[in-house]
């Protein structure tokens, strides 16, 4: 797995409750960006196993049909924003590899 293109961002903050998290033991406050890759090509073993931020995200489930995804770019890496995972999880994803943790903020989408 490329170190710099094929892993999830963690980041530190701003935490809120944004819905369920995949694992179905805690709430998704931690927000996350995903490499585009992830759903293009394949979503990594582990990660998938894990259910990591498979959880429906209030910013990207509006409605019942309504699918809000929203690219973002990193040194020519995209990334999809609306994305979140419990404090466990986002711990669990850092220490597998499958994920790094950034103390930047967040990038903004105006669903924050």
């Amino acid at each position: 797995m490329d170190e710099h293109t094929h892993k999830a961002i963690v980041y530190k903050g701003p935490e809120n409750t944004y819905g369920p998290c995949g694992c179905g033991m805690d709430m998704a406050i931690i927000p996350v960006l995903l490499p585009k890759i992830w759903f293009e090509d394949e979503y990594p073993l582990e990660a998938e196993d894990h259910e990591f931020c498979r959880g429906e995200d209030y910013r990207r489930v509006m409605g019942l049909s309504c699918n809000q995804i929203f690219e973002y770019e990193i040194e020519d890496t995209t990334y999809l924003v609306n994305f979140s995972c419990c404090r466990m999880c986002a711990e669990r994803a850092v220490e597998c590899g499958y994920a790094v943790s950034r103390e930047e903020e967040h990038p903004t989408t105006g669903l924050l």
